[in-house]
């Protein structure tokens, strides 16, 4: 940026103290009241893509900006209307008044262009070479170099001048104020700028800047949920559009999915190849549902104003994996079946990737054919099953797996109509259920049996031996007894029996002039 400084005097009044006390070298205009004026912009050079500004100080007031670009930009209406540009960037000031003293400074700025040649998504080991020139009518690097020309150099976003590093970065000085950096990419330079300088006689005259934004890496297998996220908060200034797009893997050509201007409003609907399983949720993230092979591709989220560069938030580069076979129905036990396992990449598939087979115990499976491109690995398994088998597909990068889909084989039913093994477990179960069965009939013929024998041991009070409760005979049977007083009658008054058949314990009165014998208590003994 050059400037010119001019203060402008009225009235014939000198003002070289006050032009003084600015710190400025000026060259003084004079002229009355009512008149017109021309402030010269002289001493600045001839650049393709340069454009001049005028600017204006009145003492102590702030500066105000009245053109740009061969456009008048002052906002005050009076003023900007007595104000033209010259041919060569002078500024004209008609009807001048006594407001308009002060002063007036002219700067030239100088577009310096930077381009990029680097993978659409960057990760961590690209290599990345940017380009900067000086446009001096043929393009970028048509100006002729001169001892005391511009130079270029490069400072990274800290100001620090960056210099050639093995492995890391390399400049390179073209021809006509032309510069090239190349970077080996690190995790951390995600959104790190690299900054192009323009100088003149030590001092710099404008820049350019580059900012690099990594892309995440996403695994997905075919049929899932898929959530990308953008920015949060959310927040869209005046003239500023957030945009979702998607470029599928193996195109060039970047479509829109949506694009959100206002907070308020719905999400504008792109060109959507997903089917409608794409949607813009409110806090700017992306949603697929239902994610399928063709799905893989770069995913970018990028705020845009109406003047000024894009911005870009996040950018992811999904990958979808997917596993198949070329049976639609059940296998026959011992057939041939043939997997296969796809890996898309949403960019260029990384080397050191690879895709492993392994059955339901996590056993590596041996065998297996592989394919790769640029942009797919595949990879076909043939089985010889003999019955019912998980397979599991995985992908792997350095060890570490990073995403796996599962394929079940399912064996064609036997003759019998059953499969070996649940012929196995029926049977089984039938003799287990033939087991109980015999087990609850030994049982309940047990019971059956202990019950008919308790009966016979009672004897039936209908069928019970009628008995006189008096005994006159059978003193066998008395085990004890107590004769009364009387020595013509014989009358017991206490009578246990061995038997069991006499029933419990009985009292009964004393009769002193009976004949009988009369039991008052008697007991069985078993």
């Amino acid at each position: 940026m050059r400037s010119a400084i001019f203060p402008l005097l009225i009235s014939l009044s000198c003002l070289s103290e006050w032009a003084q006390r600015l710190g400025v070298e000026a060259v003084f205009l004079y002229s009355t009241l009512g008149a017109s004026v021309t402030v010269p912009c002289d001493g600045l050079r001839e650049y393709h893509n340069s454009y001049i500004s005028w600017v204006f100080k009145h003492r102590s007031e702030t500066t105000v900006e009245l053109s740009r670009g061969g456009m008048i930009t002052d906002t005050d209406p009076d003023r900007a209307g007595r104000l033209r540009l010259g041919s060569n960037s002078s500024l004209h000031i008609d009807r001048l008044r006594t407001r308009d003293t002060g002063v007036y400074t002219c700067h030239q700025y100088i577009n310096v262009s930077a381009s990029s040649r680097s993978p659409a998504c960057l990760r961590a080991g690209d290599r990345l070479t940017l380009k900067c020139g000086l446009d001096c009518g043929g393009g970028a690097g048509s100006c002729s170099e001169t001892p005391q020309g511009p130079t270029l150099s490069w400072r990274d976003e800290s100001g620090v001048p960056l210099k050639d590093e093995r492995d890391r970065y390399s400049i390179a000085e073209l021809r006509g104020v032309h510069s090239q950096l190349s970077v080996t990419l690190r995790q951390s330079d995600h959104n790190k700028s690299w900054t192009c300088v323009l100088t003149e006689r030590g001092e710099m005259k404008t820049s350019e800047s580059y900012t690099t934004t990594l892309s995440d890496e996403l695994f997905s297998t075919v049929g899932r949920l898929l959530l990308l996220s953008c920015v949060a908060p959310v927040s869209l200034g005046p003239g500023e559009t957030l945009r979702w797009t998607y470029r599928q893997s193996r195109t060039s050509q970047a479509v829109v999915l949506y694009s959100l201007r206002s907070l308020t409003e719905t999400p504008l609907k792109g060109t959507v190849p997903h089917s409608g399983r794409a949607v813009m949720s409110a806090n700017s993230s992306l949603l697929i549902h239902n994610v399928q092979t063709g799905d893989a591709g770069l995913y970018c989220c990028q705020r845009d104003k109406d003047s000024g560069p894009k911005k870009t938030h996040r950018t992811f580069a999904l990958n979808t994996l997917s596993v198949s076979s070329n049976l639609s129905e059940e296998a026959q036990k011992g057939s041939a079946v043939t997997l296969t396992c796809s890996l898309t990449c949403g960019f260029d598939c990384e080397e050191n990737t690879e895709l492993i087979w392994r059955d339901s115990i996590g056993n590596s499976l041996q065998g297996g054919t592989s394919e790769r491109n640029k942009s797919t690995i595949s990879s076909q398994l043939v089985l010889q099953p003999q019955s019912s088998e998980r397979i599991r597909c995985s992908v792997e990068r350095e060890g570490l797996e990073r995403v796996s889909q599962d394929w079940t084989i399912k064996i064609e039913a036997g003759p019998g109509g059953k499969f070996p093994m649940v012929e196995v477990v029926s049977a089984a179960a039938a003799f287990c259920v033939l087991l109980l069965l015999v087990f609850i009939i030994f049982l309940v013929m047990k019971m059956k049996k202990t019950k008919k024998e308790g009966k016979k041991d009672r004897v039936p009070s209908d069928q019970a031996e009628e008995r006189p409760e008096s005994v006159y005979h059978s003193p066998e049977e008395i085990m004890s007894c107590a004769a009364p007083p009387h020595t013509d009658d014989v009358n017991y008054t206490s009578v246990m029996f061995k038997s069991k058949k006499r029933g419990p314990e009985r009292e009964q009165t004393f009769l002193p002039n009976s004949d009988d014998v009369i039991y008052s208590a008697v007991t069985t003994t078993q």
